[in-house]
């Protein structure tokens, strides 16, 4: 069996994120890798296509087990992998929605859209927004990838095969 891997579904470069310091506390496990957007917009047209071709060049050092969304301008990508590894599960560390608005190839309109798929889709919902309950979302997040085994005191050695006991 191939290492567990954990997610992150990144709205924009690490750099330049709201809630870099977040993603940096789950990129220190050593089985949590980001995925950034693509520099280059898509027209709406394109969208999902690209997503699909995305999704199908991922080569990870391992089985995706749980991925992180914290935008809806990723949930495209986010469908990809969850149709192509099935027993990933969604968390989404959603934005407040009165702070979606128009962006370069998305209208607020389908940021809501993708923001209901992404809620209805996902096993467990976290308001960002809130610190709150994004402790506590957070918190209860870590014993999810302890529990799937990418939370683990073995060393990675991506591409190896695990030695862990089911």
């Amino acid at each position: 069996m191939e290492e567990p891997l954990g997610l992150l579904l990144l709205p924009r470069r690490l750099e330049e994120f709201e809630l870099a310091e977040h993603a940096r506390s789950l990129l220190a496990i050593p089985r949590v890798v980001a995925l950034e957007p693509g520099r280059l917009h898509a027209p709406r047209a394109l969208r999902d296509a690209i997503a699909v071709r995305q999704g199908r060049r991922l080569r990870l050092p391992g089985i995706p087990r749980l991925a992180v969304l914290y935008h809806p301008r990723q949930y495209p990508l986010a469908r990809v992998i969850l149709a192509r590894w099935t027993e990933v599960e969604l968390w989404y560390l959603r934005p407040d929605r009165d702070g979606l608005a128009h962006e370069r190839a998305y209208t607020r309109e389908e940021l809501l859209d993708l923001d209901e798929l992404a809620l209805a889709r996902a096993a467990r919902a976290v308001r960002a927004w809130d610190r709150k309950e994004l402790d506590a979302g957070t918190a209860s997040l870590r014993e999810r990838l302890l529990e799937l085994g990418i939370i683990s005191p073995r060393a990675f050695l991506p591409g190896a095969r695990s030695q862990r006991r089911r």
